[in-house]
C-alpha cells in the first residue's frame, strides 16, 4: 500500500494495488480468526475424536474410514495444487530472462521484473533478489494459511458426512430387525435402541456442524466479501 503515497493514482493503479492488497488482507484475516478460534477448533476436533473412539461396529467403523481417506485424498490434492502455485509463482519473475535465452533477437531488455506493483525505498535493481525474497515470503505464507485452513474445513465437512453415513446405516439396521420373522418385545427394544443411537448420532453431528459454523459466520461473511471485490478488481483490471 506504500505505492499509493509515492504514485499518481489513477483507476487503473488502485485496481492494480487492492487486487493484490486484497489477497494479503484475506490471508490476515483467516489467520486471526483462527487464532482468536483456536478453543473452537480444539473443541470440535475432541468431539470428533470422542465419537470416532466410541464407534464399536465393525461397519460404522469402516464408514468412517472411508470418509477419512476422502478426507486425506482431498488434503493431497489440494497440497499438490498450491505447490505447483507456488512453483509457478515462483518461476514467473525469471521467465523473462530464460525466454531471452532461447530468443534469436539480441535485444537489451531488462529481465529483473517484479511481477507485483511494490515500493521499496531502496535501489530495487540492486537489492532485486532480496524484494523478491519478501515477496516470495509474503505468497508463502498466505497459501500456506489458505492450504491449512481449506484442509481443515474440508477434513470436519468430510467426517460431518461420515457420521450422517453412520446414523442412516444405524437406522437400516434397526427397520432389517423390524423386518426379520414376527417382532417380539425383545427385537422392538432393540429397534429403539438402535433408532436412539442413529438419532445420537445425527444430533451429534447437527450440533457438530452448527457449532462450528456458528463461530465462523461473521468471519466467512466477511472473507466472501473480500473474495467477490478481489475477483471483481482483478476482472476489471
Amino acid at each position: 500500500l506504500t505505492t499509493l503515497l509515492t504514485t499518481e493514482w489513477t483507476i487503473a493503479f488502485i485496481v492494480e494495488i487492492l487486487s493484490t492488497s486484497l489477497f494479503v488482507l484475506l490471508c490476515t484475516i483467516l489467520y486471526n480468526s483462527c487464532w482468536i478460534n483456536t478453543h473452537v477448533v480444539k473443541r470440535v476436533l475432541d468431539n470428533l475424536q470422542y465419537i470416532c473412539s466410541d464407534l464399536k461396529d465393525e461397519n460404522e467403523i469402516a464408514i468412517i474410514k472411508r470418509y477419512g481417506y476422502i478426507a486425506k485424498c482431498v488434503a493431497v490434492a489440494y497440497t499438490s495444487l498450491t505447490m505447483c502455485a507456488f512453483f509457478m509463482a515462483t518461476l514467473l519473475p525469471f521467465l523473462p530472462r530464460i525466454f531471452g535465452i532461447f530468443s534469436l533477437v539480441n535485444e537489451s531488455k531488462p529481465h529483473r521484473n517484479i511481477y507485483m506493483r511494490t515500493e521499496y525505498f531502496v535501489d530495487q535493481e540492486k537489492y532485486f533478489y532480496f524484494i523478491l525474497l519478501h515477496l516470495y515470503a509474503t505468497q508463502y505464507i498466505g497459501g500456506g494459511i489458505l492450504l491449512g485452513e481449506a484442509i481443515v474445513m474440508v477434513g470436519y465437512g468430510t467426517y460431518s458426512c461420515g457420521l450422517f453415513n453412520i446414523a442412516s446405516y444405524r437406522i437400516e439396521q434397526a427397520m432389517r430387525i423390524s423386518n426379520d420373522e414376527i417382532t417380539n418385545r425383545k427385537n422392538k427394544k432393540e429397534i429403539d435402541r438402535k433408532i436412539s443411537h442413529a438419532v445420537n448420532v445425527h444430533r451429534t453431528a447437527l450440533e457438530f456442524i452448527t457449532f462450528f459454523l456458528h463461530s465462523f459466520e461473521g468471519t466467512y461473511f466477511v472473507l466472501i466479501a473480500i473474495i467477490v471485490i478481489s475477483l471483481s478488481l482483478n476482472l476489471f483490471g
